[in-house]
């Protein structure tokens, strides 16, 4: 086990800033690092803390960054999901991180849950310079997990996702829609969504709750399972059989197109559920195993 130290890091990306924690464990001179952001709508703060301090303690530095638009980065409007953006985000911090002289640079490690596990399999097809992936969680499919929504509330939610996108072209305020909901419409509508979302809020931090709607069709279109045959670095998957966001039939598909890059692994549980109790102790302890096997800390 190792001490580690916390440093805030600040990387510009156009007209705004990127804000980060880096973890730097200490006695180790250029450690691999572990990139780390999080899903649909959610902050660093969000239970990302408990996995970074892990790593961290295991010997790998870790990022752990706040998309532009989102806590401590800089963007408006406040709370925008812009997959675009967010994919550039992701892009920025790797292209910086591969210039420090800290952190080892040939083991650069990226890892997401969620949309964000979605973005690092997209990433990972396409750039040459990662050396594994983790993807708890990931939505992999647009296409497949629209089919989850209720189908009377689908035609309402896309009109009003067209209004806040065309509303935005001509300098509008955001349309919002909540991002879980028991009762309205929402992103999310799911029972397993909203009670898992709640759980791993920070009220130390500002969440409003709601996002402009425009992200609706991009979530929709959005389908990583589509370019992770051109995977080639070792990935780590783990999915969640009673998902009520990503159908588990979408993970298996995704699963075949990385092999034989992939360890996959399926657990009896709910979306959120590995951010807590025995699922975060059994999701922590695969990534190290995996991550000891394919480039630990020595």
């Amino acid at each position: 086990m190792f001490a580690y130290t916390v440093e805030p890091l600040y990387v510009k990306s156009g007209q705004d800033v990127i804000a980060a924690d880096f973890y730097h464990p200490k006695n180790i001179e250029k450690p691999p690092v572990i990139i780390m952001a999080h899903g649909l709508a959610a902050l660093r703060q969000f239970k990302l803390v408990q996995f970074a301090k892990r790593y961290a303690r295991a010997g790998y530095a870790v990022v752990l960054f706040d998309y532009r638009y989102w806590g401590g980065s800089t963007g408006r409007p406040r709370e925008l999901v812009s997959l675009k953006a967010q994919l550039e985000d992701w892009r920025t911090m790797i292209s910086h991180l591969s210039e420090r002289q800290s952190i080892d640079a040939e083991r650069m490690i990226v890892w997401g849950t969620g949309l964000s596990g979605g973005y690092v399999l997209s990433l990972v097809a396409t750039l040459a310079n990662i050396k594994a992936v983790i993807a708890q969680v990931p939505y992999v499919d647009g296409t497949a997990s629209v089919k989850q929504y209720p189908l009377q509330q689908l035609s309402i939610a896309l009109k009003i996702s067209t209004q806040d996108y065309m509303g935005a072209k001509v300098g509008l305020l955001p349309k919002t829609l909540p991002v879980v909901d028991t009762s309205n419409l929402c992103f999310m509508p799911s029972k397993e969504s909203y009670e898992g979302f709640l759980s791993i809020l920070n009220t130390d931090y500002f969440w409003s709750g709601e996002i402009p709607a425009r992200a609706f069709f991009s979530l929709m279109r959005y389908r990583p399972v589509q370019v992770v045959r051109q995977i080639k670095v070792p990935v780590l998957l783990i999915s969640a059989l009673e998902d009520s966001i990503v159908p588990i039939e979408a993970s298996r598909e995704t699963v075949t197109n990385i092999a034989p890059y992939v360890e996959y692994h399926e657990w009896d549980m709910k979306h959120y559920d590995i951010f807590h109790g025995k699922w975060f102790e059994k999701a922590i302890s695969t990534q190290l195993e995996f991550l000891q096997q394919h480039l630990g800390v020595s």
